[in-house]
């Protein structure tokens, strides 16, 4: 019987490191990272566009990186809005 190598991809999350895995707690192998994407997106894992896979797991370390990645809320002001000290904020 011949040996042959196989390349193949493991997806770990970038919080926690847990790998990816199947249905009985094996790691999966992958093919791709198209593969990779898609697997993890149908266990409910996060595949973010800088490459980062973060898994399903709702804790506050998981919920800080994702909201790390968010941008800062856009401060909006009206001409003529007032402050909470009651004077007019510049525009």
């Amino acid at each position: 019987m011949p040996v042959r190598t196989h390349t193949c991809l493991t997806v770990v999350c970038d919080v926690c490191k847990a790998p990816l895995q199947d249905d009985q707690d094996c790691t999966m192998h992958l093919a791709d990272l198209a593969e990779a994407r898609s697997v993890a997106r149908a266990l409910q894992w996060s595949s973010l566009s800088g490459g980062e896979f973060v898994c399903n797991l709702g804790d506050d370390d998981h919920q800080a990186f994702l909201d790390a990645l968010m941008p800062p809320e856009p401060a909006v002001h009206f001409p003529g809005q007032l402050g909470f000290d009651g004077g007019e904020k510049p525009a």
